[in-house]
């Protein structure tokens, strides 16, 4: 099974002291497929991530952190995860 999860960054809302997003990953099992999109608040950004079931089953959540929001750059890192 695919199952698709969506996150905007916000920064015009986000706490200076929130720095990862998480994304839900509880239902997630050794044979689906995790699709992440991630989509920007005020800029034409949209990436798309996919990751085995098998890498994230028996977790609560994944994170990813925004590494650089300069201009029409921007560029994501996870943490303790790889896409395929």
């Amino acid at each position: 099974m695919e199952i698709i999860r969506n996150r905007t960054i916000r920064p015009s809302s986000r706490h200076s002291t929130s720095v990862s997003y998480k994304i839900d990953t509880k239902i997630v099992s050794v044979g689906d497929t995790l699709v992440v999109n991630i989509t920007h608040e005020s800029k034409p950004f949209h990436r798309t991530y996919r990751f085995t079931g098998a890498a994230v089953a028996n977790k609560n959540s994944i994170s990813f952190i925004v590494i650089n929001d300069i201009g029409d750059s921007i560029d994501i890192g996870w943490i303790d995860i790889t896409p395929m």
